[in-house]
């Protein structure tokens, strides 16, 4: 069992056996028939939709007679919800190797484009730890993708749908708005959250990601903490638009370039540590004393979810609007489940407080890890790790929940009668309660206003009262006021209308203070180049150096062809522009080498000649840049890339190779191997795998096996059928 800001999951069995999840919502999301509508027309146009990283959503109905429930259900992704794997690993001090983390931010990028290129007009908008599963396999799978436009109905601010539910939304002028921009933010801060290696905490989003993206340090697989890679410490300010100048408008662009930065990471040495580590975690989370329901700490157990626990559905039939057969099904016992808690209220440390946590399966045995991967290439660690890299030093199992059980005194005794307490309630009492710890909403007959400024952190007064900073919300009761916001400097007044049981939303730009600082951009041809600025090293050109002093500062630029000392002004509140040409040394070698790395032969091109081919080992060229074309034209595959080469020295070019789609059939049927690794059982359509010849195996118990080579272009897909009952 497993719940969070959107209702309460329980497993399930089908009419036919099949193995189920059901979503129980909130009364606060039923109470409108507007989000019950968008639920089920969500649930109806992706109908159609299949993915390998998404849990297939089969359909909306209502239970129970008292007090009907709505209830969405879905196929069971057997697994282990991110967020608990993230509370387990920040309350035992698990550490995540960066490597460990990139796997799963690769896995969760990718399909939010597959989502995105899909169903172009589709958003997800509730990526989070709380909505991702981590299967046995080490396969990232997103659930509940059809509340994107329901919740946007809700009309909540900006803060309660990340304070309710999770859900961090873009800033934006009046009410928010949910679209595909949106998906990228979620996916950049369930990213930063992997990266930290916990949830983010109510108090850090969104006024504390810049800091924490700045800060953020990465663990190699050695087993060393150094600052965030600039690429990656880049990507992750656009998806979380940070850099408000270039944000990322879409997961496919969020792709194109997380697959450009993370160029020279190798994505098996990611997998193995992801798969290394989730022993570690299964040992961790054995030592937990979980008790016996799960309650997300900004949704609290509430006397209608304790009666929702007791209750027996009926068996109910999914809904049409799946395409699918219709099976009923009923709910399982929750006591074969092994449920997890987020920690509740402040922890000893400080007052920052834990984000929701899932429900992990059974507790598995620990597994022997496998051997450490070479660290991440943004590092270029030559040296291998060692198997199994020791976590930081932790404290006892007894101490930690001594020191818990100081800071909470409340006993299991009491937690239970509280908890028979709440159960004895009526129904009219529980809806009460649901609304009370819902969303602050206004007295009756004031109406409320939503204040947020661009920078925040403005002073706020109403009608010539203080009343706080911004972001903030008001209860205030009807007629005319006056708005005064005052930030750096600047003051600015406006008048607002409050009527009652309504709400205000003001979003302000107000003027910036002007900086004191000053930018310097780089460039070097060919690009590369060690930036240097006042003996300060601050990685390779082209970059912009931020918070440089008015005045002259040296710049050193050094690469393979020499190196060079500039002088440049900066000016306050201004960029500075640096471009410089770095030319080959006297006596230098005046050639270099490409070398292509690809799965399949490619013919080399530049300016319509052709150069070689990728089964060369080296291909000597001229120093300095080369416009490229790779082709293949039985797979399909071309594409243009720029080298630059130094003197003496190997190029080597990966291709960002594609991926294409199989189908397979056998009479009778088979299980189905491709390139040695299982896909599943005939009848398989769309499994994708990469462009180019591939060994496909069909196995039969009684009939054999068969073997088929099978070419998969960029095109079209490839179908492969076989008979075993000739020989």
């Amino acid at each position: 069992m497993f719940e969070d800001g959107f209702g309460q999951r329980r497993p399930a069995v089908g009419i036919n056996g099949d193995q189920l999840e059901v979503l129980t919502l909130r009364d606060e999301l039923m109470a409108s028939a507007v989000v019950e509508a968008a639920v089920s027309d969500r649930i109806g146009r992706l109908a159609d939709f299949q993915s390998e990283h998404f849990g297939r959503v089969r359909g909306l109905e209502k239970s129970g007679k008292a007090i009907p429930k709505l209830v969405v259900v879905s196929d069971h992704v057997p697994g282990v919800r991110l967020s608990t794997i993230l509370t387990v690993a920040e309350r035992q001090l698990l550490p995540i190797e960066i490597n460990a983390a990139l796997c799963l931010v690769r896995q969760l990028v990718h399909a939010i484009a597959v989502l995105h290129d899909k169903a172009p007009d589709v958003c997800h908008g509730a990526i989070g730890p709380e909505r991702l599963i981590i299967t046995p396999q080490a396969r990232l799978v997103v659930a509940e993708y059809v509340f994107g436009s329901a919740i946007e109905q809700l009309r909540y601010s900006n803060k309660q749908y990340w304070q309710q539910l999770r859900v961090p939304i873009p800033r934006s002028f009046g009410m928010p708005h949910l679209d595909r921009r949106t998906d990228v933010m979620q996916v950049g801060a369930t990213a930063l959250a992997l990266i930290s290696g916990r949830l983010l905490a109510e108090d850090e989003f969104p006024a504390q990601i810049g800091e924490m993206t700045t800060n953020a340090l990465a663990l190699s697989s050695d087993g060393a903490l150094e600052p965030l890679p600039l690429p990656l410490r880049v990507w992750l300010q656009r998806a979380l638009q940070i850099d408000s100048k270039t944000p990322f408008g879409s997961a496919p662009e969020a792709w194109a370039e997380l697959d450009r930065v993370l160029h020279y990471s190798d994505p098996i040495a990611e997998m193995e540590a992801l798969k290394r580590f989730m022993p570690r975690y299964h040992a961790a989370a054995g030592t937990e004393d979980l008790p016996q329901a799960v309650a997300h700490q900004m949704a609290p157990a509430t006397a209608a979810s304790s009666e929702a626990s007791v209750t027996s559905l009926k068996p109910v039939v999914v809904s049409s609007t799946s395409n699918q057969a219709s099976p009923a099904y009923t709910p399982m016992p929750t006591t074969n489940h092994a449920p997890s808690s987020a920690p509740q209220g402040n922890q000893a440390s400080g007052s920052r407080t834990s984000a929701p946590a899932g429900a992990p399966p059974a507790a598995q045995p620990p597994t022997k890890p496998a051997a450490a991967s070479p660290s991440s290439g943004f590092w270029n660690k030559s040296k291998q790790a060692q198997a199994d890299t020791p976590p930081p030093p932790q404290q006892p199992v007894e101490q930690v929940r001594q020191s818990v059980a100081a800071a909470h005194p409340l006993s299991r005794v009491k937690l239970a009668a509280a908890a028979v307490l709440l159960i004895g309630l009526t129904s009219a009492i529980t809806l009460a309660a649901l609304r009370y710890m819902a969303a602050p909403v206004a007295a009756d007959g004031m109406g409320t206003l939503v204040v947020q400024t661009n920078p925040g952190g403005a002073t706020v007064e109403i009608d010539g009262q203080p009343r706080g900073v911004t972001p903030l919300t008001l209860n205030l009761p009807p007629g005319r006021h006056t708005l005064k916001l005052a930030n750096e400097g600047n003051v600015r007044s406006m008048p607002i209308t409050i009527e009652a049981g309504s709400q205000v939303s003001q979003l302000i730009e107000l003027p910036r203070a002007a900086s004191l600082l000053g930018e310097l951009q780089v460039r070097t041809e060919p690009a590369g180049a060690q930036v240097t600025v006042d003996g300060h090293a601050y990685g390779k050109a082209p970059l912009t150096v931020e918070g440089l002093a008015p005045g002259t500062h040296s710049v050193v630029l050094e690469n393979e062809l020499g190196s060079m000392t500039q002088e440049v002004r900066i000016e306050a509140g201004t960029t500075a522009s640096l471009v410089v040409p770095m030319g080959a040394p006297k006596n230098a070698p005046l050639s270099g080498w490409i070398a292509v790395a690809a799965p399949a032969q490619l013919q080399i091109f530049e300016d319509g000649r052709l150069l070689g081919t990728s089964q060369s080992d080296r291909i000597m060229v001229a120093v300095g840049r080369h416009d490229l074309t790779m082709v293949n034209e039985s797979i399909g595959f071309s594409e243009s890339t720029v080298v630059n080469v130094t003197p003496g020295r190997v190029s080597t070019i990966k291709p960002r190779w594609p991926s294409g789609a199989m189908s397979f059939n056998a009479i009778p049927w088979a299980e189905v191997w491709v390139d040695g690794r299982q896909v599943g059982e005939t009848p398989l359509a769309n499994i994708s795998v990469p462009i180019g010849s591939h060994e496909v195996l069909f196995r039969h118990p009684e009939l054999g096996e068969k073997h088929v080579r099978a070419l998969v272009t960029a095109t079209a897909p490839a179908k492969v059928s076989v008979d075993l009952r000739q020989r």
